[in-house]
């Protein structure tokens, strides 16, 4: 195993501590730290087969095999920022309804105030 090997396995077993921590203190919802538990668990096993990419991407054509890790990087952040996204704006979408919720049972509750009032 040389030095590259050692600090790619050594990185992303770091990250899965750090995801089980997390997740052990409730910082992560479980939907969450599974994602970032596969996550590091695949850099484990990308740690483990980088002869095997090295070959993989000279017959794809790549001659340097990390832009090619850095393309399905990118990829990857980007499918996450798009999904974040949709969340995003699901959540707004319902704290939007919520407001306007809160909003007329207020003027129901004042109404209904100024009617005992009045009576």
């Amino acid at each position: 195993m040389d030095i590259i090997q050692i600090i790619v396995t050594g990185s992303a077993l770091l990250l899965f501590l750090l995801t089980v921590f997390m997740a052990a203190k409730n910082k992560l919802t479980d939907q969450y730290a599974f994602m970032w538990l596969a996550f590091s668990l695949i850099g484990v096993l990308l740690s483990f087969m980088l002869p095997w990419l090295n070959r993989f991407a000279a017959s794809i054509g790549v001659s340097y095999m990390p832009s090619l890790i850095y393309l399905a990087a990118f990829l990857i952040v980007l499918a996450l920022l798009i999904y974040h996204t949709h969340l995003l704006s699901k959540q707004e979408a319902r704290t939007r309804v919520l407001v306007q919720e809160v909003a007329f049972l207020k003027k129901e509750m004042e109404e209904m105030r100024k009617e005992e009032a009045g009576s």
